[in-house]
């Protein structure tokens, strides 16, 4: 039950209101800069794989180089039912995917005003939804949108396992737990935070009582990878690769080149700045510590020390796993943000009644004006640029000049270009944008008979000197692609 001083939003049709408008909010931030930056590298890598699928080649789970299948077959399944065709698919229509998970997290934590209580859970809601990190990767076409969707879905679904332990609320969880599997590997790490959470907050003997349902959950959760990665019983040895992939996770994670010191995460958090540009979120981690304090004293709910927990697991095991990317932040920064919500609600209730709602608003809207200002820098002036924390290893802004100037060269030429990218990693993104074309070659080294090709783009990260008048076009941070056409092309 959750404590009447906590809920600072008593009406509950007022609630539900200002909860629609903040997902209405939230959807126009969102759309509205959907356009404009091109596609990431692990953005094309998966759009490509969901064009692919939508041409009907099928899908092959593989443990080296791939997440989980879920995100393919929702993109195509949704391509389908909207009649998009494989050369319709564009960046905007698959960001519209990811962007439903982003939306469904909003409502996930809106929704646990019952447990949280209004206040802590509006202010949560409002916060993510200003957020520029969730702003950025609620429509970056790549796994952690729903991911993220997901795993808030288990959070919920345990917490009412755990209040009303029923046969339905036990498939639910299995089937979150599936699907979490069948989107990401790297679900192990948020079931041993949710795991933990669990524990800490629920006493052994009813966890134990529930030994049935966790079998129910357990099957069902089997049940969902099998038919995702078993590319719905069409692959049987998709079964047995999801779980070969741990075989070397961790060897990969460890030598990763994306590998960051351990408070990479604060540093991002923290106020900091990057070339003249002033950046960094202390009030939110100031309100979330407040709030992780309070949900250990009276008249905090095991809800709260529940939330608390998971937030701070997830943190700290993110933190201590070399590998890391900002968008792996989405799912603890929306634990974060509740934290936050907490906080505010608990620095206003200890002040005189009249006061109360009036100081909470104060720091709510100074929360969120500052959120917003930071969302502005990072998806308008900043959007493809690598001064902004929240991206990591952007394409550059001159990438669609480079795309462009290809397309015109055809156009003079009055035939398809035979074009040859030599890099070392196949210039993602720009196989997406030149996925039907098969007279582009893509070659780690320079292959023979270049000369063939009526162009050739070659890697700055090769060792070779650039061609003699090459034309330079950024790929990424400290990354080029130089043009080279030989003397005879038209």
């Amino acid at each position: 039950m959750v404590p009447r001083v906590l809920n600072l939003v008593p009406r509950r049709r007022l609630f539900l209101l200002a909860a629609g408008l903040l997902l209405a909010g939230a959807a126009l931030l969102r759309f509205i800069p959907v356009e404009r930056r091109p596609f990431h590298a692990d953005e094309a890598v998966q759009a490509y794989q969901t064009w692919q699928l939508l041409r009907g080649e099928g899908y092959t789970y593989d443990p080296a180089d791939k997440h989980g299948p879920f995100l393919y077959y929702a993109a195509a399944g949704i391509a389908r039912v909207s009649g998009w065709t494989p050369a319709s698919l564009d960046e905007s229509r698959l960001r519209l995917v990811t962007l439903l998970a982003g939306l469904g997290t909003l409502a996930l934590l809106a929704g646990l005003s019952a447990r949280l209580g209004a206040g802590p859970a509006l202010i949560g809601t409002a916060l993510l939804a200003a957020a520029p990190l969730a702003v950025i990767y609620d429509t970056y076409f790549v796994q952690e949108a729903w991911f993220s969707f997901f795993t808030w879905a288990l959070f919920c679904a345990l917490l009412r396992l755990r209040e009303k332990p029923t046969l339905p609320a036990a498939l639910l969880v299995g089937g979150l737990a599936g699907l979490m599997q069948a989107t990401k590997e790297t679900s192990v790490l948020h079931f041993a935070a949710l795991g933990l959470a669990l524990l800490a907050t629920t006493p052994w003997r009813e966890l134990a009582r529930l030994w049935p349902r966790w079998l129910a959950a357990l099957g069902t959760a089997v049940l969902v990878y099998v038919v995702f990665y078993s590319a719905f019983f069409t692959h049987w040895s998709g079964v047995v690769d999801g779980l070969r992939t741990y075989a070397g996770y961790a060897g990969r994670a460890a030598a990763s080149a994306h590998t960051q010191p351990w408070d990479y995460y604060f540093q991002l958090l923290c106020p900091h700045t990057r070339e003249g540009a002033h950046w960094g979120e202390p009030w939110l981690l100031l309100a979330a510590l407040a709030g992780a304090g309070f949900a250990f004293f009276r008249p905090a709910s095991p809800a709260h020390r529940c939330l608390a927990i998971f937030t701070g697991s997830l943190l700290g095991i993110y933190s201590l796993i070399p590998y890391k990317t900002p968008w792996l932040l989405l799912t603890p920064y929306a634990g974060l943000a509740l934290l936050a919500g907490l906080g505010v609600v608990h620095a206003a209730n200890l002040l005189p009644a009249k006061f109360r709602v009036v100081v909470a608003a104060g720091l709510c809207l100074g929360l969120l004006t500052g959120a917003l200002v930071r969302e502005r820098n990072a998806v308008g002036r900043y959007a493809s640029d690598d001064r902004n924390p929240y991206l990591y290893q952007p394409t550059s802004p001159q990438f669609p000049r480079l795309v462009a100037r290809l397309h015109e060269l055809a156009a003079q030429a009055g035939r398809p270009l035979r074009v040859a990218v030599v890099s070392p990693d196949y210039a993602w993104p720009l196989p997406w944008y030149f996925r039907a074309e098969p007279s582009f070659g893509f070659f780690p080294v320079p292959p023979p008979q270049l000369s063939l090709y009526d162009v050739t783009l070659t890697d700055s990260r090769l060792p070779s000197l650039p061609p003699p008048g090459a034309q330079p076009f950024g790929l990424r941070p400290n990354v080029l692609l130089w043009l080279s056409r030989p003397a005879t092309a038209p």
